[in-house]
């Protein structure tokens, strides 16, 4: 209870703003854990078939998987219609742009989530200080307390917004190496599967859209 009403305690200070700031961050943390959780099954995936791949000269990758990004990319292409490695190649890179965005996620919105917590926190040590100022041409020096309220509200925001947007940005930071990691595994995935037989490429893909 002592822990709510300190929190409490704080938002108030912190004025309207603060509830603002509280709402950006924790849509930025859930986010976070789940562009977390969906990048680690992504590369799993994607680093099991480009093992198998790699090292096993007939392997291919089940058709009925379609939570490898290669798997993704190998169900878009019209099969019937691929006469060879050429026209494979060409339709790989045409769909790769398309699920390159559903590769990054919401990366990109953490990002601006991020920067706009400083901005949030700035914008309350502006109102902070209106109303420092306010409070001395209504009643001058005198009224010590409506200028620490005002004060208060400055700094608070200033450090929440600062506090919070640190460890997002970092998160967002490591997320956004382990995105170009998947795109890297994805496109030596794509170099193997472009030196597998053609017949065999068409039967397996071909049989599993029927």
């Amino acid at each position: 209870m002592n822990i709510l009403q300190t929190f409490m305690s704080l938002m108030n200070s912190g004025g309207p703003l603060m509830w603002v700031i509280f709402s950006v961050a924790c849509i930025a943390m859930i986010l976070l854990v789940w562009e977390a959780l969906h990048g680690w099954i992504l590369i799993k995936n994607a680093r099991r078939d480009y093992h198998h791949l790699r090292f096993k000269p007939n392997h291919l990758p089940p058709p009925n998987n379609r939570i490898s990004p290669i798997m993704q990319l190998l169900a878009m292409i019209n099969w019937s219609e691929t006469q060879s490695k050429e026209a494979i190649a060409k339709e790989i890179n045409i769909h790769l742009a398309e699920i390159t965005p559903k590769m990054e996620g919401s990366l990109a919105t953490i990002a601006i989530l991020g920067s706009l917590l400083p901005m949030l926190g700035l914008l309350g040590t502006v109102t902070g200080m209106i109303n420092v100022f306010e409070a001395i041409a209504l009643h001058g020096s005198g009224k010590p307390n409506e200028m620490a309220d005002g004060i208060s509200q400055a700094l608070l925001t200033t450090a929440s917004g600062l506090i919070i947007a640190i460890p997002v940005i970092f998160l967002h930071h490591i997320l956004s190496r382990r995105a170009n990691i998947l795109m890297a595994i994805t496109h030596q995935t794509i170099q193997l599967i472009l030196h597998r037989n053609i017949s065999a490429l068409k039967e397996a893909y071909t049989h599993d859209r029927e």
